[in-house]
């Protein structure tokens, strides 16, 4: 369902209000799969060594490192969240291939034996 005329004014002066200017804000380009495995491979990697760390630090007993580690775990954690949609994923779909029905594919190879 489309928006009217007038709902669609209504919405860019809200838009401008919010960004503050009278530019229009760009969408949000699509993290391509590429880039949503580095940042998996980067949150993982944060998440488990601030796991470490948390460890370390709790057994030199330094609760700042252990703080430090706590949010190293958090940032890992945003980077592998970030973009989990199914948008991003659908963006680059890959087609499959149309399926052959059962009596085209018997029908095919009848034909060739027949020549």
């Amino acid at each position: 369902m489309g928006l009217s005329d007038k709902e669609r004014e209504v919405l860019e002066e809200l838009e401008r209000q919010l960004t503050g200017g009278t530019t229009k804000a760009k969408p949000e380009q699509p993290v391509s799969r590429v880039q949503y495995a580095r940042l998996l491979v980067i949150g993982s990697l944060l998440v488990v060594f601030g796991l470490v760390l948390l460890v370390f630090s709790t057994t030199i007993q330094a609760v700042w490192l252990g703080v430090l580690a706590f949010i190293l775990m958090l940032a890992g954690l945003f980077f592998v969240s970030q973009n989990w949609s199914s948008k991003a994923l659908k963006s680059e779909k890959i087609e499959p291939k149309p399926k052959q029905n059962r009596e085209s594919y018997f029908q095919k190879r009848w034909d060739e034996r027949n020549k």
